[in-house]
């Protein structure tokens, strides 16, 4: 049992009425946890001036936006820690589960093989112990050492053993590996045989020196890193080599649905378009799930009409600046049958929630 930071349970305190559909939960795909031992475990083996030398998003957030961060991330550790300020948050989010997944600067993926599964290890015991504390208000995705393939295998398995669990976070890109390359075939092979949800998340930019001010680094980066991603994922065949893998992409899916016309394009006049795939790239992104993480109801139909509701699900990105705090409102325009989906009948079914 992990002792660093406690979970006390909230008290007794009425839930708003469910705006869900029926006996369905409203849930959450998109939210974070931190975990301060991991804090002191990277602490004890880098100093703070190299882990931000490898890590995209602070490296290259900018003095003003680093400033911020540095006041803002202190102010939320709270929610990232506490379960019953988040169990608090959601009731008036009107979020009956949340999935539960690692802060994304904890995955540290440079880190060796050893380190990395440590980490991860201690991250997925933290989300153990908040889903086995409140199991009707919690499923989580762990984490893996992506940087050590059979170890991140191995972490999966683990991860798929225990209850709660529903699959793994990644990263949109490895210490600058992309998701494509050969070596992570075998995690996504496993991925797929247990059937376990990859959630895609980014974390910045990896070559992000023209994104160091304005916030760049997330309001463009992010989004871009997962549109990269997910491209190269289509184009590389991997999608087609894994017909039945559980994708979700979150932050919509970053640019890749609203643009998705370019690569079709592409896929008809260029030759290296069509080395590895045999149909229109969007015939593969279909496939995919994205979180609501648009923030406007426009985007959010444009989405749902390229997608299809059944691949839309509900996100908050919680508890950070740039999430969503009312996100039953973002999905007040959808017809009855799609905010069903939407709101929780599709992650219900995705996420395997009983």
């Amino acid at each position: 049992m992990l002792s660093t930071c406690s979970i006390p349970t909230p008290s007794p305190r009425a839930r708003p009425e469910r705006r869900g559909s029926g006996d369905t939960p409203v849930v959450d795909v998109h939210s974070h946890i931190l975990t301060p031992e991991v804090e002191e475990l990277i602490g004890r083996h880098y100093p703070r001036e190299e882990i931000v030398a490898h890590e995209p998003y602070d490296l290259y957030a900018g003095a003003s936006s680093a400033a911020h961060n540095r006041s803002l991330i202190p102010a939320l550790r709270p929610k990232m820690t506490d379960a019953g300020q988040r169990l608090r948050d959601m009731d008036e989010m009107g979020v009956d589960i949340q999935v539960l997944a690692t802060f994304v600067s904890q995955f540290y993926y440079w880190t060796d093989g050893d380190l990395g599964q440590r980490i991860a290890r201690l991250q997925n015991d933290r989300l153990a112990e908040m889903v086995t504390r409140h199991p009707d208000r919690f499923v989580a995705v762990g984490t893996v050492p992506l940087q050590d393939c059979a170890r991140a295998v191995a972490e999966l398995e683990h991860v798929m053993g225990t209850p709660g669990f529903k699959g793994v976070q990644i990263s949109s890109s490895v210490d600058g590996m992309d998701l494509d390359d050969p070596r992570f075939v075998p995690f996504f092979e496993r991925a797929q045989q247990l059937g376990a949800v990859v959630l895609i998340h980014p974390n910045g930019w990896d070559t992000g020196r023209r994104l160091d001010d304005y916030y760049l680094i997330n309001v463009i980066g992010n989004p871009l890193d997962s549109t990269v991603a997910l491209t190269r994922l289509i184009l590389s065949g991997r999608l087609a080599q894994l017909p039945d893998l559980k994708l979700c992409v979150v932050h919509g899916g970053g640019y890749t649905p609203f643009y998705s016309a370019r690569m079709d394009h592409a896929w008809q006049v260029r030759p290296e378009c069509r080395e590895h795939i045999d149909q229109p790239p969007s015939t593969y992104l279909r496939r995919v799930h994205f979180d609501t993480m648009v923030f406007s109801p426009r985007q959010l139909d444009h989405l749902v009409e390229f997608a299809g509701a059944e691949h839309v699900l509900l996100g908050t990105d919680y508890p950070f600046d740039m999430g969503e705090r009312d996100p039953l409102a973002l999905t007040d325009g959808l017809d009855a049958a799609g905010r069903a989906l939407v709101r929780g009948g599709n992650a219900v079914r995705l996420f395997d929630i009983a």
